[in-house]
């Protein structure tokens, strides 16, 4: 039996853009958790067989719409504090990037990223005796890309 190939915690990386224009894109470190969520919202109608009106009759699903969340967990990074107080603190969305390392589709492409805009909720947590913990909401304002792409620099 063959192995299949997976990826380790530390190949998916989280960059937030700074909505600046050239927008730039910083990793954010200290999740242990990456969590991305696609939805569809479905419509239901039952389809009665004409020949048949007393068989069972099959249902048919319709999509209405897409969405997609995501959320991240970890440690509070001093250093991602600031980008992550201003993600939470912006009326608009933030552009965010979720980054496979090595799950992409060749030497060219060799990472595969979701991208999208999302509006960024936080809660951050302290317990004596522990380090601070933060939460990250991102609820999708729009669509989620799908692609591959080069390898970092």
């Amino acid at each position: 039996m063959a192995q299949p190939t997976v990826l380790s915690f530390g190949k998916g990386l989280v960059y937030f853009g700074d909505a600046a224009d050239p927008e730039v894109f910083a990793k954010i470190c200290g999740f242990n958790s990456i969590n991305l969520a696609i939805e569809k919202d479905t419509n239901d109608v039952t389809i009665p067989d004409c020949d048949d009106p007393d068989a069972p009759a099959w249902r048919a699903t319709d999509v209405l719409s897409l969405a997609w969340t995501a959320e991240f967990e970890g440690i509070m990074a001093k250093a991602a504090e600031p980008l992550l107080w201003a993600a939470v603190n912006r009326a608009e969305a933030t552009n965010i990037r979720i980054r496979l390392v090595g799950f992409g589709s060749g030497s060219g492409t060799p990472d595969l990223q979701f991208s999208g805009a999302a509006h960024i909720s936080a809660t951050i947590s302290g317990e004596r005796g522990n380090k601070w913990q933060i939460s990250v909401q991102a609820t999708g304002d729009g669509a989620l890309t799908r692609a591959m792409v080069a390898a970092l620099t």
